[in-house]
């Protein structure tokens, strides 16, 4: 009995080492390979852009920060040159914006974060759930863990086609993704899960609207645009604008920017230019060597990298921001990316030392901004990204599994040869004993 219970233990032990050792190496990196040394930001630049000639399709654009401040700009096209003015699409970028002008009214005393959305909606309400819709708070929409299911994006609408009202809409958005419901409505209990919700924030958009007696777009020229000097930014497309960065698709076919309902969501055009000043002002203060504009308190920014949603055990979401990675002082590298069809963009930010990378383009039918950044995380902090764990966990959970069946073969068969020694050497000794005799 005394031997069988070593051997369980033994056993036990080294699958939970086994598993601890694959659960770290995973999740904290050990086998990542940096683009550059830390902290050798010209040698990272020339890395990365090798990297983005040899992959890029149609058109690029990617700025890098240290401490706030331009350091370095890289651009490439198959058409049109692009470059820091150039205006492109940024899809669910969107979000972090919104969540932006969130925080402004929060900070005015115009919003709460964890009051009932029900409190400020006037022209629309959530139907009738099993849930208890009162728990759907702005917190928990901008943080995707209100409950909502309606799906994950949506396409907008051709030139010259109807844009559809915004309350219809959050009914029934026509511009739902295939085999999404398109329906913003309570689905499962708020507050239990993170679910990936477009329609989370066209509900904020319409909150935005209730609170501030004007449209979504006005609002946000007055609360985040025009204090940050954002005037390359808005959330409408003059197709034959000069400036207008070509939408390529697959082989370099241009495509049409569509017009959206759902401009909180993914509606917004902007620059890589006005990106930095919007990432500049996401910066703690006390980073910045050069002080610019601002929109919120500091307290506020730190207030929106807290954890809110996580999934697996890891923290992905703060309140509208995606939490890409810890860094050195407990926090996060954040950011926010967008994507829709040959069409990425993705802003990351370390508020540790004030170093980001923004990185726009068109044409690729894979996520290239949103790899480039990446690549600049792992640069930056040594570990994988959420897309990174995305990919690598369910190889992980694999490894994790074989390994401790393996573990538990050997240990089996381990334990039946320790069996027949033993038996064998009890069967000598009595065939000693018996010829003694």
């Amino acid at each position: 009995m005394k031997r069988f219970l070593i051997w369980t233990i033994t056993t036990i032990t080294m699958i939970a080492l086994w598993s601890s050792a694959n659960f770290f190496a995973t999740t904290e990196g050990w086998t990542l390979q940096r683009l550059a040394p830390a902290g050798e930001l010209q040698e990272f630049k020339h890395a990365l852009t090798a990297k983005a000639h040899e992959q890029f399709e149609g058109n690029l654009i990617f700025a890098l920060l240290s401490h706030g401040e331009q350091v370095a700009v890289e651009s490439m096209s198959k058409g049109k040159p692009v470059n820091l003015n150039s205006r492109f699409g940024v899809a669910s970028l969107s979000k972090w914006v919104t969540a932006v002008g969130v925080m402004v009214l929060v900070e005015q005393g115009r919003l709460e974060l964890d009051a009932p959305v029900s409190r400020y909606l006037t022209r629309w309400q959530l139907p009738p759930s099993e849930f208890d819709n009162e728990q759907v708070t702005l917190r928990r929409l901008l943080s995707h863990t209100a409950g909502i299911t309606d799906g994950l994006g949506h396409n907008g609408f051709a030139p010259g086609e109807p844009v559809q009202p915004l309350v219809e809409h959050l009914t029934q958005a026509q511009d739902a993704d295939p085999g999404k419901s398109g329906k913003v409505q309570v689905g499962i209990a708020p507050g239990t899960k993170w679910l990936y919700s477009g329609g989370s924030y066209n509900l904020i958009q319409l909150i935005i609207e209730e609170v501030s007696g004007t449209s979504y777009a006005d609002a946000m020229q007055q609360l985040v645009f025009e204090p940050l000097g954002m005037n390359n930014t808005d959330f409408t497309v003059n197709r034959e604008a000069p400036d207008l960065a070509t939408y390529f698709g697959e082989n370099q076919q241009p495509l049409v920017y569509p017009n959206y309902t759902s401009l909180a969501a993914t509606g917004l055009y902007t620059t890589v230019a006005d990106l930095i000043r919007f990432t500049r002002s996401q910066i703690p203060s006390a980073v910045l060597e050069k002080p610019g504009a601002r929109v919120l308190k500091d307290s506020t920014l730190a207030a929106m990298r807290l954890p809110i949603a996580q999934v697996e055990g890891l923290d992905i979401w703060g309140a509208g921001v995606m939490l890409f990675a810890p860094t050195q002082d407990n926090s996060f590298v954040i950011g926010h990316g967008g994507q829709s069809p040959f069409l990425n963009a993705s802003v990351r930010l370390n508020p540790d030392n004030g170093d980001a990378i923004i990185a726009l383009q068109t044409g690729n039918k894979e996520a290239l901004a949103s790899n480039l950044a990446t690549h600049w995380t792992t640069w930056q902090t040594g570990k994988p990204d959420m897309y990174i764990l995305n990919n690598s966990l369910p190889a992980m959970v694999m490894r994790i599994v074989v390994g401790s069946g393996i573990i538990i073969l050997l240990a089996i068969v381990a334990g039946v040869v320790v069996f027949i020694r033993r038996k064998k050497g009890r069967q000598m000794d009595l065939n000693e004993r018996e010829n003694r005799a």
